[in-house]
């Protein structure tokens, strides 16, 4: 079984064409409030938030990077820079290059979502 994670949202639909194209995540359900979106090796479940919620909740632009969420999605990937080109597209922020540490035979970097959410890219270091 495929690991999984719920991300509550406020824009429904941009978050998805966010995870879609940056993460090459396809949907596999979807309603009203909600979006299941998949690659090969786990699940992201997208829900809206409440109206009532959504409504007081103030998203910047550029949006503000939420840290003290306890919550970091990692994604796995070919090319920081590759995949950071496609974040900022998408209507999201990558760190800078000078940011990227090593760590476990791996290159790592930051990035926000559209609605300010860190996540983390993961790159093999060439051997």
């Amino acid at each position: 079984m495929a690991a999984s994670a719920a991300l509550y949202v406020k824009d429904l639909d941009s978050m998805r064409v966010f995870y879609e194209r940056c993460f090459s995540m396809s949907p596999q359900h979807a309603g009203k409030r909600f979006c299941v979106l998949a690659s090969s090796d786990w699940e992201l479940s997208l829900v809206r938030v409440p109206d009532q919620l959504a409504a007081a909740i103030v998203i910047a632009s550029p949006p503000c990077r939420r840290e003290d969420s306890p919550i970091k999605l990692i994604f796995d990937v070919a090319d920081l820079d590759q995949v950071g080109a496609l974040v900022v597209a998408a209507g999201g922020q990558i760190d800078p290059a000078d940011a990227t540490w090593k760590f476990r035979g791996r290159l790592h970097l930051d990035c926000l979502d559209p609605e300010g959410n860190v996540l983390q890219l993961r790159q093999p270091i060439p051997t």
